[in-house]
């Protein structure tokens, strides 16, 4: 552009610079702003409990309970301690999963639709008779927990995303196929670039220990990076939110036995001992994690799985005495 003198000079926006123009609420920044308030959560919850135990003859007691819940909320509470306005961060929950309260409604981060705990204890019931009344064959119990349970929710991220509203990290990308430069190979692809996909198709098939590196596949997603518009006020592009919902994925599925053997027994009759061994995890079998990058704007690690919920198998022993 040329001024009154003819000399030229440049008009540049910055995008970022320009957010408030493009706020929710004209004159509440997320960055430049006042600080204000405002009852955003809401949640539900239902469920159905079954319970069924008993008591048999022989010593014999067993117990088992099952849940089916679903949990639905717009923000759990989980991802920063500032979401719900404690700090001007979060004013009007800013700084919630994508930056709008009621797109945000999704399962609960703590949803856990099925849950089922079978316990049991058996008083082993031997002979008195003969060489079998003796202490060493009297007194034997074994016990155990048994766990079965649908693992929690979680979210894809994407660190470039929703530049428009000046805020970093909070959205999730797209789903879109991935342009066919980025895609893993060695994974499922697909075509053409810029295809429709589902949550579906990003679920690899097959035993979970064949694809820890990539619990989902990245090649369905598409990085908000990768599709900038230009938005009203601004002389450059920036990213939206995505529109892969929050919560969309589960990390696997969970199951736990833990198992007790305990041995009583007593000198005369005043003193008595309980001797017992309990082993956590049983079978040592690795109970995985949520993933722990689910960032779509960084196929090469995305999805990789590499800790586990409860630590391999542990055993204890313990010795009580009653006098």
């Amino acid at each position: 552009m040329k001024d009154i003198n003819g000399k030229s000079y440049t008009i540049t926006t910055n995008t970022k610079a320009n957010e408030p123009l493009r706020h929710q609420i004209l004159g509440l920044s997320r960055t430049k702003g006042a600080r204000v308030t405002d009852n955003i959560g809401q949640a539900t919850y239902h469920s159905g409990q079954v319970t069924l135990s008993r008591r048999f003859h022989g010593g014999l007691f067993f117990q088992s309970a099952y849940t089916y819940s679903k949990s639905i909320d717009n923000v759990s509470g989980s991802l920063s301690t500032d979401e719900l306005n404690a700090t001007r961060a979060g004013q009007l929950g800013a700084n919630i999963f994508r930056n709008d309260p009621r797109a945000n409604k999704a399962r609960g981060d703590f949803d856990r639709p099925h849950r089922l705990i079978i316990s049991y204890a058996w008083d082993l019931p031997v002979s008195k008779n003969g060489i079998w009344g003796s202490q060493a064959f009297q007194g034997w119990t074994v016990s155990g927990i048994v766990t079965f349970q649908s693992a929690l929710p979680f979210s894809l991220t994407d660190s470039g995303a929703g530049t428009i509203f000046g805020d970093n990290g909070n959205g999730s990308g797209f789903l879109l196929c991935r342009p066919r430069a980025q895609q893993i190979t060695t994974l499922p692809t697909c075509t053409p670039e810029g295809a429709v996909t589902t949550i579906g198709q990003a679920l690899l098939p097959g035993a979970l220990q064949d694809h820890l590196d990539h619990y989902l596949n990245p090649n369905f997603f598409t990085s908000a990076g990768d599709r900038l518009v230009v938005p009203a006020n601004s002389a450059g592009g920036a990213t939206a939110y995505g529109n892969i919902p929050r919560n969309a994925f589960r990390a696997p599925f969970q199951q736990n036995w833990d198992f007790s053997v305990i041995k009583k027994f007593h000198i005369r009759e005043r003193h008595k001992f309980e001797f017992r061994a309990d082993m956590f995890n049983l079978w040592n079998h690795p109970i995985f994690q949520t993933p722990d990058f689910v960032g779509t704007d960084s196929p090469g690690t995305f999805g990789s799985i590499s800790t586990t919920a409860i630590p391999a198998r542990l055993i204890q022993f313990g010795l009580r005495y009653d006098f």
